[in-house]
């Protein structure tokens, strides 16, 4: 974007939004302000990994996916793609994170279908994790993951 002219920082697409779409943004800070927090904790680093999307730029073609430890809350893997694509977000982000620090014993994502090739090789994978007692991952409602990724 910055090759074409446009300075897009997160402050400026934040504020645009909310003078764009003023009935959307209020609705949603006051649904995030009424939000409980889920009580969260990761025990170890390869514990739990969090994958989201960030899709506030799709009208210009970015859709950001992060995964991030639970336990640390660094970002292990990311990229940036036109539109969600399941094996991008694959070979990118799950794959990405996994060769580089080894099995979660969770994953945890929101409800929607662009995780599906990652939660299927989490389920194959499963017993190559540290700890099989748990549930290889965990779908949540997205209101609830930002939660999550403090």
């Amino acid at each position: 974007m910055a090759s074409k002219g446009i300075r897009a920082s997160e402050g400026r697409v934040g504020r645009v939004l909310r003078e764009t779409n003023q009935p959307y943004h209020a609705d949603r800070y006051r649904r995030l302000k009424n939000l409980n927090p889920v009580p969260y904790s990761a025990e170890y680093m390869g514990h739990k990994l969090h994958i989201d999307q960030n899709e506030k730029l799709v009208m210009y073609g970015v859709t950001h996916v992060l995964a991030v430890d639970g336990f640390s809350s660094n970002i292990v893997s990311h990229s940036t793609m036109p539109v969600k694509n399941n094996l991008t977000i694959y070979q990118e982000v799950y794959q990405s994170a996994v060769l580089r620090y080894g099995m979660w014993d969770q994953i945890r994502i929101d409800h929607g279908k662009e995780f599906y090739l990652t939660l299927f090789m989490q389920e194959k994978l499963a017993d190559y994790r540290n700890n099989t007692g748990r549930q290889p991952y965990m779908q949540t409602k997205s209101t609830q993951a930002s939660c999550f990724l403090i």
